[in-house]
């Protein structure tokens, strides 16, 4: 097996209450993730350069983005964040990263980056 870079990008549209889940995992059974790095983000549509509303984001690790899978939480979830909690985890078939964006500016795309190797 062999262990190679990675670097995976999920996105969502927040909706009308400015919230929205994003998640990345291993594509196939053979897949192993050693996440090293999770940062997020929101782009901004048209002449909107910053947000009007700056979004939570609470991170996950695991088959949902429930309590039990909690890793990390930012309130800069618009103007970006970044976090290492997630990096002492090994995600495997049927698990994901999950970014849960509560609180931020409606129908702006938000981006989930997770960094790290993977064995393939």
């Amino acid at each position: 097996m062999a262990r190679v870079p990675m670097t995976e990008v999920a996105n969502v549209r927040l909706n009308g209450a400015g919230a929205g889940t994003a998640r990345v995992g291993p594509l196939t059974a053979r897949e192993v993730w050693y996440p090293s790095n999770v940062s997020i983000k929101t782009t901004f549509p048209g002449v909107q350069t910053s947000p009007t509303n700056e979004s939570a984001c609470d991170l996950f690790v695991g088959q949902s983005a429930s309590a039990q899978y909690f890793r990390d939480s930012s309130i800069q979830g618009s103007t970006g964040d970044a976090s290492g909690a997630c990096s002492a985890d090994k995600v495997m078939s049927g698990q994901y990263i999950w970014a849960v964006w509560r609180g931020g500016d409606a129908n702006v795309q938000a981006t989930l980056t997770v960094t790290g190797v993977k064995d393939v």
